[in-house]
């Protein structure tokens, strides 16, 4: 009976910290205007200040909105109107040398300033866009994407939460 309680005790530890390492926070949501939402897992969930941002959330402005950010390792992003950013890849753990940050600038505009990842490894900040990957040589980076392709129709409302 001990070895069955222990086991059980074991697996509920194990997943609770997946769960935990499955929910880590990279960022969180500064401030918000207009319609902002956080795309997460086929959801969009309205956009609020201090709200958590996850590996693979995609940032959406309406035609009326913005949104900005701050980044684990206190980058700064900010979307303008009609844009989608999403955040591909974030790691921040200097003591292990694990250093990345990817962002996919699909549409609209969007301006970066550099954080602590940049200044220890510049080379592990990538921007991309559908024309063109940027890398960061100085501290701060103004995109704007004309994306014909892309349109608003991920912010209908039968997507949102």
């Amino acid at each position: 009976m001990k070895k069955l309680i222990m086991i059980v005790s074991m697996a509920v530890v194990l997943y609770a910290g997946l769960a935990l390492a499955e929910e880590t926070s990279i960022g969180f949501v500064k401030n918000v205007s207009g319609q902002a939402f956080i795309g997460r897992q086929q959801k969009l969930i309205p956009a609020r200040a201090n709200e958590k941002l996850l590996l693979s959330d995609a940032l959406i402005t309406g035609a009326d909105g913005s949104i900005g950010v701050i980044m684990q390792d206190d980058s700064l992003l900010s979307l303008g109107p009609k844009s989608r950013v999403d955040l591909t890849q974030f790691s921040f753990s200097p003591a292990e040398n694990k250093l990345s940050f990817i962002a996919k600038v699909k549409r609209g505009t969007m301006v970066y300033l550099t954080g602590l990842i940049a200044k220890l490894d510049r080379k592990s900040v990538r921007i991309e866009t559908p024309n063109a990957v940027c890398g960061v040589r100085g501290t701060h980076l103004a995109i704007k994407v004309d994306n014909q392709d892309e349109d608003d129709s991920d912010i209908s409302p039968a997507k949102s939460n």
